[in-house]
């Protein structure tokens, strides 16, 4: 009761969340480098799947308000892990985010409740969320869950990029479908029966009961079927942190328009992403003249189809920076569509979505393009108020 009388009284955070970043990958993944505090390459571009893509100067410029970083296990080492190291993994980097949050304070707060993170936003600086991608190994039980939880982790992503001791995982094309090649033959054999174990559906119950949210992304049809049912029931909001729309682009990875609708019914979050290769549109789909493929016009036609299916409701962004992924093109220049305009040299049309500090003018570009901005900029508020909801469930 109390809780919910502060967040009747809270003023909404004004702007947007980035749902999916890694600010801690260089841990795990060595070929990110030393880190986020270490000086920018001036030779950044857009292709930087497995070059460092965070970096302190940038992070700290205008953009998202709210970020919640996903600690996470490199998906091709988690074979040989035991619960003992991979648990080992994880705190490492929640102690760095937790660190670079301490060392650059005047920028930068750590926040485990949304009422800390709303404190941070007001006080004009940004807000970094603790997050898991990926929960192998880490929930046995109700114990584990509620470890998590009270560490100050806000968000939980039960599967990653295949079928685990939880449920069926996306089976995504190209290269990474070698990491879930048992999943990718469940899923053609009988997608129906692709989802979740019981080990699962017991996890997903945990995390409820500890009130951390559930991030649905990489889980297969009925995976998200079965998940999105158990939170339906318990009254528990979702998120979804990284997401192209199947109605635009035909990959596995992207979700349907009726998965859209069930999160914004569950009262959860959507956060569109920007890698290139999911968001190709359909053969069908037309280009017209002067459109530039892997550009801000194919997130365009993502973003347009998603919040009209969404009426207009809350739509974030999950940036997936340092997650393996390329990210947008640029219009013009060398690697864009058509020569620089004259006396443009820098900037989002020529460098494309290179580094995090051209976040916010991807999305200008993109409502000028003729793009609704407005459930961009109700995002963060959304997921904060979802977060405190699945808190009070579970009675924090």
């Amino acid at each position: 009761m109390l809780l919910a009388a502060a967040l009747a009284f809270a003023a909404p955070v004004s702007g947007y969340v980035d749902l999916h970043i890694h600010l801690a990958a260089h841990l795990t993944v060595p070929v990110y480098g030393a880190g986020p505090e270490r000086p920018a390459p001036a030779d950044l571009t857009n292709e930087h799947g497995l070059r460092a893509q965070l970096f302190l100067d940038q992070l700290e410029a205008p953009g998202p308000a709210v970020l919640v970083s996903l600690a996470y296990a490199n998906p091709f080492t988690t074979v040989f892990e035991s619960k003992a190291s991979m648990e080992a993994r994880i705190e490492r980097q929640l102690v760095f985010v937790e660190g670079f949050c301490a060392r650059h304070a005047d920028r930068f707060g750590l926040a485990r409740t949304p009422e800390e993170a709303r404190a941070i936003v007001a006080s004009g600086r940004k807000a970094i969320v603790h997050g898991i991608e990926g929960a192998t190994l880490l929930l046995d039980g109700p114990e584990d869950a509620q470890r998590w939880a009270d560490r100050g982790v806000a968000v939980i992503t039960p599967i990653h990029l295949a079928d685990n001791e939880f449920g069926g995982a996306w089976c995504q094309s190209g290269s990474l479908a070698w990491l879930n090649l048992p999943g990718c033959r469940r899923e053609r054999a009988d997608p129906a029966a692709h989802g979740l174990t019981p080990a699962g559906r017991a996890a997903v119950e945990a995390l409820v009961a500890a009130g951390v949210v559930v991030d649905l992304a990489h889980m297969s049809h009925a995976s998200f079927a079965e998940a999105t049912a158990i939170l339906r029931d318990r009254g528990a909001a979702p998120v979804y942190t990284h997401a192209t729309s199947f109605a635009v682009s035909d990959d596995p990875t992207a979700m349907r328009d009726d998965e859209l609708l069930t999160v914004e019914a569950l009262g959860g979050l959507v956060g569109i992403t920007a890698n290139p290769d999911h968001l190709r549109p359909r053969p069908e789909i037309v280009r017209p003249s002067g459109d530039c493929p892997g550009s801000v016009d194919d997130l365009k036609r993502h973003w347009d189809h998603m919040v009209g299916v969404l009426g207009g409701g809350p739509l974030g962004w999950g940036s997936d920076f340092q997650g393996g992924i390329d990210h947008l093109r640029p219009e013009f220049g060398p690697r864009g569509c058509a020569s620089a305009p004259v006396g443009v040299e820098r900037g989002f049309a020529v460098e494309g979505l290179a580094h995090a500090d051209l976040v916010d003018p991807m999305f200008a570009a993109l409502a000028e393009a003729g793009a609704d901005r407005a459930p961009l900029d109700a995002s963060a508020e959304r997921f904060l108020s979802l977060w405190a909801r699945d808190r009070a469930i579970a009675g924090r």
